[in-house]
Parts: structure tokens; C-alpha cells; sequence
């Protein structure tokens, strides 16, 4: 009599089931859901998005700049920095050459004129601060008003083609048509309106953020001065003391590891991946404000893209890992695409618990994991997947 080969469909969280005739072999088609190790990429700086380089689905390479942010005012930053580490630098030398060449009244002048752009800086910044909340605040009042504009605009498109209809039967006059005809007209000026001052207040808030950052990198560098014209008094008034060279090298030491730090979140402007691999989603156009902390893309890893696939107790010493597999997916029904298990997990498991029988629910199964070797320029996160194991076998009886 001749055999027939049947097949297994064992399911992600719908169990397994035999489908065969009689047979001493037949061949395992585990199905599953194709997942893909998700790396968010993070804004580590907050900013104004100059440009876009990748689009959704493009292949990226570890370092390659994905998207770059305004970095104007970390240039301005890191320009300060430099100039108070050339100003510390420079009383350091003339500290240990003993040149005291400024007089002490000069210097307590100076010491003012520091405290005076401190306090200057730092009324800035609360005042920045302060103008970045109010205009965050603008944009909420403008996209509710948009919201309710859109839903007036629904409303009276809604009645308009009522009228329309109401009209073209006699029911209503001309007159009573042209008048609803122009409230849906208002109704959609008003909405074009607000459109355009929800994006004219976007870029009232990119240009607060970067007024924000400005005034913090000016307490940054009124603060260094200030330290440095108090030095300096400490200088004049005390002569070149060995305390004097110590706070000299530690406001020189300070300056340097803040030019450091401005340098990198100048760097940080330009968004990298971080490895080789899939651009999945874009969350950023151009032209938006990013803030720190936000997910701008979701990358996966290259030759990350899995499948796991259940398989019961009795068969998993037919399979080990690094074996091949094969990979099907509806999208492309006549191609397969080679796969190999990657994990097998070391405890069973009973099966998931939306298996649709309660006899299939009671057996003891295996979690298997098998990444994708080809394909993967078109095989897709969240696609059905059926994998093929030959080696995978069972006695089944005829129904």
C-alpha cells in the first residue's frame, strides 16, 4: 500500500495537531510568528531635526549617521568652553611665573563684573525655561482647538451634504443650501487656520529649546569666570601661594573636563546606528523638535529576525541546534527561505494555553528558536511563518 506523507502543524499559542493517513514518517511544518530583536535609537541630545538620512526598511551600518541635529548651540557651547579653558590656562602660567601684573583694585572690579554676568545668565535661563513651558502650553490650547475644529468641520460637511440632498429634492430652498454651504466653508477655513498655527507654534518651541540651551551653556561659562576672577583677586591680593597654583590647576582641571563634555553632546548631534542591521520604524520627521530620551528609530539587528516554534517531548531529540530548516511565508508562497535553530530550550513546558483542544494542552512540549539566514531584506517582523523540519517524525493512525 502506498504511504502518504502527511504533516504536523504545531502553532504559535494554538497548539499542534497530526494530519496524516497512515505512515511510518512524515514531515513537521511548525507554524509561528516571525519577531525581530528591536533596538530602540535614543536622542541623547534635545534639538531641532536638521535632516533624515534612512527611511523605514533601509540597511544600516554600525556608525552610519541616521539623522543629524541642530547642533548650533552645542557649537556655541563648546566655543565657550574653549575660551575659559584658555582663560584658566592662561593665570595658571602667569601664577607660576609670578607675574602680578594686574592691580588688586582691577581685580575686585573684575570679580563684580563676574558676579553681575552670573546673575545675568541665570535670570536668562529661568527665563527660558519659563518661555519653553509657555509655549509647550500654546501648542496644547492650538491642537485642542484643532481637534474641536475637526470635529466641527465633520459635523457641518455631515449636514451640508444633508442639505445637498434635501435641496436636490425640494425639501429646502437655495438659500437655506448656500447658508449651510457656508458655515462647512468657515467650518474649514477654521481648520486650515489652526493647522497653520499649530506648525507656527512648533517653531516658536524648537527655537525656546535652543534659547534653553544657550542660557545654560552661558551660567556654565559665567560661573567658570567668576571662579577664575576670584582667583585672580585671591592672586593679586595674596601673591602666588601654593594654595593659590592648587585652585588654579583644579579651575583649569574643571575647564578642561568641561570643554570634554561640551564636545560630546556636540557629537551626540549626530544620530549613529549603533549596529548593523534593519531600519523597522520612524518615529522623527524633519523639522521636529527631538528631546532627550525619545525613540526617534527602531532598528533590527541584522540576521536577527526568529521564529519559535513548539515542539512536543517525544521529538526533540530528532533536532539540535544549528540544524537548517526551511522557512515558508504566505507573502512569497513559492519561495523558501533557509533558517537554523539557534536555541532549544533546556525545560519543557506544557502547551500554550490558547491550544484549541484540552487533550493538546496536557502535553509537554519544547521551545525551539530558529533565526532566518536569507531573506531578510524581505522577510518582515509579525509575518506568519511555517517551518519545515524533515528530521522531525511521528506514528500516527488513520482517523
Amino acid at each position: 500500500m502506498r504511504k502518504r506523507i502527511g504533516y504536523v502543524l504545531l502553532c504559535v499559542g494554538l497548539g499542534f495537531s497530526l494530519t496524516a493517513c497512515s505512515a511510518n514518517k512524515e514531515e513537521q511544518v511548525m507554524s509561528g510568528m516571525l519577531e525581530a530583536e528591536e533596538l530602540p535609537i535614543i536622542a541623547e541630545v534635545s534639538g531641532s531635526i536638521l535632516s533624515i538620512s534612512v527611511a523605514e526598511g533601509a540597511t544600516i551600518q554600525k556608525g552610519q549617521i541616521l539623522a543629524q541635529i541642530d547642533p548650533r548651540s552645542y557649537e556655541l557651547a563648546v566655543l565657550e568652553a574653549e575660551a575659559v579653558v584658555q582663560q584658566a590656562t592662561a593665570k595658571l602660567d602667569e601664577a607660576k611665573a609670578g607675574n602680578r601684573s594686574q592691580t588688586v583694585k582691577k581685580g575686585a572690579s573684575t570679580v563684580a563684573s563676574a558676579d553681575a554676568n552670573l546673575f545675568l545668565a541665570e535670570t536668562r535661563s529661568r527665563q527660558a525655561t519659563t518661555n519653553v513651558a509657555r509655549v509647550e502650553e500654546q501648542v496644547k490650547q492650538v491642537e485642542q482647538q484643532l481637534s474641536g475644529a475637526k470635529d466641527t468641520l465633520t459635523f457641518e460637511q455631515r449636514r451640508l451634504q444633508e442639505s445637498e440632498a434635501l435641496f436636490n429634492k425640494g425639501a429646502i430652498t437655495k438659500r437655506e443650501y448656500d447658508v449651510q454651504k457656508e458655515v462647512a466653508n468657515k467650518a474649514k477655513a477654521q481648520v486650515e487656520q489652526l493647522n497653520t498655527q499649530v506648525a507656527m507654534v512648533k517653531t516658536q518651541i524648537a527655537t525656546a529649546v535652543e534659547d534653553q540651551a544657550a542660557a545654560r551653556a552661558q551660567i556654565a561659562t559665567a560661573q567658570a569666570q567668576r571662579e577664575g576672577a576670584y582667583a585672580d583677586l585671591d592672586l593679586l591680593q595674596e601673591g602666588t601661594t601654593n594654595y593659590t597654583l592648587r585652585n588654579l590647576f583644579a579651575i583649569e582641571k574643571q575647564a578642561k573636563t568641561k570643554l570634554a563634555s561640551t564636545q560630546l553632546q556636540r557629537e551626540k548631534t549626530k544620530l549613529v546606528a549603533p549596529a548593523d542591521g534593519i531600519i523597522l520604524r520612524k518615529n522623527v520627521t524633519e523639522g521636529e523638535v527631538a528631546k532627550t530620551g525619545a525613540s526617534l528609530f527602531t532598528m533590527m539587528k541584522q540576521n536577527q529576525l526568529k521564529v519559535k516554534v513548539f515542539i512536543p517531548e517525544a521529538e526533540i531529540g530528532k533536532v539540535k541546534v544549528n540544524d537548517q530548516v526551511a522557512i515558508k511565508v504566505d507573502a512569497y508562497p513559492d519561495e523558501t527561505f533557509a533558517g537554523r535553530i539557534h536555541t532549544i530550550s533546556e525545560k519543557a513546558e506544557f502547551t500554550p494555553r490558547n491550544v484549541q483542544t484540552k487533550n493538546e494542552r496536557t502535553k509537554l512540549v519544547f521551545a525551539v528558536t530558529i533565526y532566518a539566514e536569507e531573506g531578510l531584506d524581505r522577510l518582515k517582523p509579525g509575518m506568519p511563518a511555517d517551518v519545515l523540519m524533515a528530521s522531525v517524525s511521528k506514528e500516527v493512525k488513520k482517523p
